[in-house]
């Protein structure tokens, strides 16, 4: 049994249905202990010892003792799984992004894009292309993050999965989650579980 943390807050940005969704998602899985909170300063010393942390958020304020428990965990082989609006939040903390491995810098207007998986990826197989309607983000990058699922834009491929180590840890960013039908999506579903199960592979929590 995993013990998996979930912090996630938010009605509109995320939206709540959406959020809802994923903390369903994750309580249904026979294999995860769920325990859920609204932010990174309510993170508990007891957290540091779960297998993977799930933030799912749009928030302004990071005080230096949340980065550091942030930190300690990823760095010490806790798996994180990133979605959305987490790249987009703490815009003046810099260290937190080097736990992400990217930094939010635009994004345009909610519309339908393809999702294209990188052949031979390493943690996704097994899986075809397939449709969401969401907000598109484009990212200031790591140059050591591995790209997994890819969209275009403006003839340009731009990553909506990578894969990336701080530390010890694991860290996984998926782009979709402005809107709630992409937490419904089948292939979406199966594509964060299957993150997840490998952001937390390195420790049993």
């Amino acid at each position: 049994m995993k013990r998996v943390l979930l912090i996630s807050a938010g009605l509109f940005h995320p939206p709540l249905l959406a959020r809802l969704r994923l903390q369903r998602l994750l309580s249904e899985q026979a294999n995860l202990l769920v325990h859920f909170i609204r932010s990174l300063e309510d993170v508990r010393e007891e957290f540091l010892d779960y297998s993977a942390w799930v933030l799912y958020y749009h928030q302004k304020k990071l005080s230096p003792q949340a980065l550091a428990r942030l930190q300690k965990f990823v760095s010490e082989g806790g798996g994180l799984l990133a979605l959305h609006s987490a790249t987009a939040s703490f815009k003046d903390c810099p260290a937190y992004f080097e736990v992400l491995g990217g930094r939010f810098l635009t994004h345009g207007k909610v519309t339908p894009f393809e999702i294209t998986p990188v052949p031979q990826s390493p943690i996704f197989s097994a899986f075809e292309r397939f449709q969401v309607r969401d907000e598109l983000y484009v990212h200031e990058l790591n140059p050591a993050i591995q790209v997994h699922f890819v969209t275009e834009l403006d003839q340009q491929l731009v990553p909506v999965v990578w894969s990336f180590h701080y530390g010890k840890g694991r860290v996984l960013y998926a782009m979709p989650g402005h809107c709630s039908s992409s937490l419904s999506h089948p292939a979406y579903r199966r594509l964060l579980l299957q993150g997840l199960a490998w952001v937390s592979a390195g420790r049993e929590g």
